[in-house]
Order: C-alpha cells, then sequence, then structure tokens
C-alpha cells in the first residue's frame, strides 16, 4: 500500500488557538508531500498572515519552495470558494458543527474528501473513590483554560453523589478566587490574570442563554452566572452551576465560555453514569476520575467519543503521535500522529511480481475465448482449492 499525496490541501481554520490551529495542519500536510492553502477566520486575520510568512521562511531557507503554502483571509464566502475550488484536492474544517455541514454539503457537490473536527461537550467524571483533593485542579484546568473557549475543554462534570457535596465545597472558593481582566501589560496590567476576555461578543449572549435556562430548570448558581460589572469589555464570570439536568439546553449544546457545569450521578451508579455521559450528541475527549485504574478504563471504554483518559485531562492533543478527532456532531476524520498523516494522502494498492522470471500468466483453460469442456471443471476446480474448508476437499478439488 503507498500513500500518495493528495496535490493541494484547504485548510479552514478557526479563531482559537490560532498559531497552533493553523501550523499544526500546514505542517502534517507538507510533511505529507502536500501543498496548503490555509483559510484562517476573519478573526485572526493579522497574527495569521505573520505566522504564515513565518513558515514560508522556514520553507525558503530549507531549500523548498514558499508558495507551499499560501494564506487566505476572508469571511464565509472564502471558504466556500476554497471548498468549490478544482485545484483544492480535500478540505481540512475546524469550526462549528452548523458550519461544518456547509463545507461538507459544498464538497459534496464535487466529492471531495473533507476531515470535520467540530468541537464538543467533553465530559469529566470524578468516581466516588477519586480523591477530591487531586481532582479539583483538574477540573478548574478543563473548564477555565483559555476561559472555557477550547474545542476539548469540559464542558459537562459528572459527580457521584456521595461525593458532591465534598466537591462543591472545594472548588466554589476556588473558582470565586479566579482573577479575571486583561493580562497585556500594553494594557496596563500586570499579568496576574486567571480568566480572560470572550474572543467574540455575540458569545456572552450564547452563554448568558444557556445558564438562565439551567437555573429556570432547576439548576443551582452557586457564583458568577453574568456579565463581569467590574470591567469593561467582552469579560464572563467565571461561574459554578451544579443539578444540571440532561433536559437543559447547558447540557446539550456548546458552551465555549467559563463555566463549571456539574451534574450528579445518582447513587454512585456506573451504568447510570455512562447513560448521562452518552445521552449527548457530542463526542470529542472524555475523561474518567477513578481510584481504581481498572475501574476508570472500563467505564471510559463505554463513552461514545473518539478520545478518552484514565486520571488525566487534555494529553491527547498534547501528544502529537496520537490521532486527534470525535465521532457523531463532533465530526470525523482524524488529524496528527500517523493516522493524521495518512489522512493528507490517498491509499493506493499496488501489486507487481517479486520473484524475478516469474511472471503471472491466464491458464489455458481459462484464457479467452473460454474453451467450455475444459473451462468450467477448471474454475470449479479453483474454488475447491481455494474454499473448501478441508484439506481433502482442497485435494480433490486439484484432482
Amino acid at each position: 500500500v503507498e500513500y500518495v499525496p493528495f496535490g493541494v490541501l484547504g485548510v479552514i481554520a478557526p479563531w482559537n488557538y490560532p498559531f497552533h490551529n493553523m501550523l499544526n495542519h500546514v505542517i502534517s500536510g507538507i510533511f505529507s508531500g502536500n501543498a496548503v492553502v490555509s483559510k484562517v477566520s476573519e478573526h485572526t486575520s493579522w497574527s495569521s498572515t505573520y505566522f504564515g510568512k513565518i513558515c514560508r521562511v522556514a520553507l525558503e531557507v530549507n531549500g523548498h519552495d514558499p508558495d507551499l503554502l499560501q494564506t487566505v483571509t476572508g469571511f464565509g464566502e472564502a471558504g466556500a470558494a476554497l471548498v468549490a475550488c478544482d485545484d483544492v484536492d480535500k478540505i481540512i474544517f475546524t469550526g462549528s458543527p452548523g458550519v461544518g455541514r456547509k463545507v461538507m454539503e459544498g464538497a459534496s457537490k464535487y466529492l471531495k474528501p473533507v476531515i470535520l473536527e467540530l468541537g464538543g461537550k467533553d465530559p469529566m467524571v470524578f468516581c466516588d473513590d477519586a480523591k477530591i483533593k487531586d481532582v479539583v485542579p483538574w477540573a478548574l484546568r478543563g473548564c477555565f483554560q483559555n476561559c472555557g473557549q477550547n474545542c476539548c475543554g469540559v464542558e459537562r462534570l459528572f459527580v457521584y453523589e456521595s461525593v458532591q457535596e465534598e466537591f462543591i465545597d472545594a472548588v466554589l472558593p476556588r473558582v470565586k478566587s479566579l482573577r479575571q481582566g486583561i493580562p497585556l501589560a500594553t494594557c496596563g496590567a500586570d499579568g496576574d490574570v486567571d480568566c480572560g476576555a470572550m474572543v467574540m461578543e455575540g458569545q456572552i449572549g450564547i452563554i448568558q442563554e444557556l445558564v438562565d435556562d439551567a437555573v429556570k430548570k432547576g439548576a443551582t448558581l452557586h457564583c458568577g452566572g453574568k456579565r463581569n460589572p467590574k470591567l469593561q469589555g467582552q469579560f464572563y464570570e467565571p461561574t459554578l452551576l451544579s443539578g444540571i439536568t440532561s433536559d437543559m439546553r447547558i447540557a446539550q449544546e456548546e458552551v465555549f465560555g467559563p463555566i463549571m457545569a456539574v451534574a450528579t450521578v445518582p447513587g454512585d451508579d456506573d451504568e447510570e453514569c455512562i447513560r448521562l455521559v452518552n445521552n449527548c450528541s457530542f463526542g470529542l475527549g472524555s475523561s474518567v476520575y477513578s481510584g481504581s485504574q481498572s475501574r476508570g478504563m472500563k467505564l471510559g471504554k463505554q463513552i461514545r467519543s473518539g478520545m478518552f483518559t484514565v486520571n488525566d485531562f487534555g494529553v491527547n492533543y498534547l501528544i502529537q503521535s496520537l490521532p486527534f478527532g470525535g465521532v457523531r456532531e463532533s465530526g470525523f476524520g482524524r488529524f496528527a500522529g500517523p493516522e493524521g498523516l495518512r489522512a493528507c494522502c490517498l491509499e493506493r494498492s499496488i501489486v507487481e511480481d517479486r520473484i524475478p522470471g516469474v511472471h503471472t500468466t491466464i491458464p489455458s483453460p481459462i484464457d479467452y475465448p473460454i474453451k467450455k469442456e475444459q473451462g468450467l471443471p477448471f474454475g470449479m476446480a479453483l474454488i475447491q482449492l481455494f474454499y473448501n474448508e478441508s484439506i481433502v476437499g482442497k485435494i480433490k478439488g486439484i484432482f
């Protein structure tokens, strides 16, 4: 089997982590023998153009044509043009399920293959035998890193009933103590910031709708739950909610904000935990924390997701030798790892004569025009030789 470069990869990159989410596809595309055209988010046009220049100089310094990488800026029309372009052989898209469907629809007109990474509602499970003091830092990291604007961030916490009160008591003061503001010294800040702002103003309205819906349907708001009134700009307060149920929008829709949403696993029941976790259309990453490694692994293998960790979080993205991607509403296809490099290639099956002087020929009984008296018995003998389950039957087929 030979892996042949597609030719030109079209990458439609998101606005979060603009350097990495652009560079990872550039590296895998070029290393697998392709040219790459990267359409970046309209929110990262300046920085992505700068990053593109870095890559082009690196190519040139190492003796390669810098034009192997092209950076395209623009709005949705630019992405649609990339999908429709005859010279682009495959599309790699990272973004929302809604736009992902449009990309897939556009590519289907040309039977053009796509990889879709569409975000998620990643669950983090804390079993009753997990040590709460040890898992609280992971919950905070999973929910509040980059102010929650992570495709593989934790959006659903499932805490077993017998340890939920202990967990809330431990995590609430930590959430309340998170420092929010602008981290840049150029803005007069000292850098002592845990949570920054939302990248887009419109996201604050989406988050508020989800929080309000949860509270209206019975969730408990412990802190936060609104735009930060002490700061000017697009700041939403770090928020802790508990009592989350599957009928709440916040349990089903991507938040992409600084929200810790805690659901209870009643009766410390493992089967009920899996039912609750899988009652969601997304399936990107997942993690289970348990005092028993085997129990954590058993639970994790039942979660419908593209990635899973036991007593850890997010390392699937850190370990670039592993494939990254999800299932269902989180998309399909993989990047990173050997699987990601091969996804940038066509698979081509090749057969050749390996023994010098030995060549494949067509036996005369089945050579055209076929001799009926000899051809039919010869064909039946071959069938017995290849498919008869007994050795005796195979031998009889020959003779």
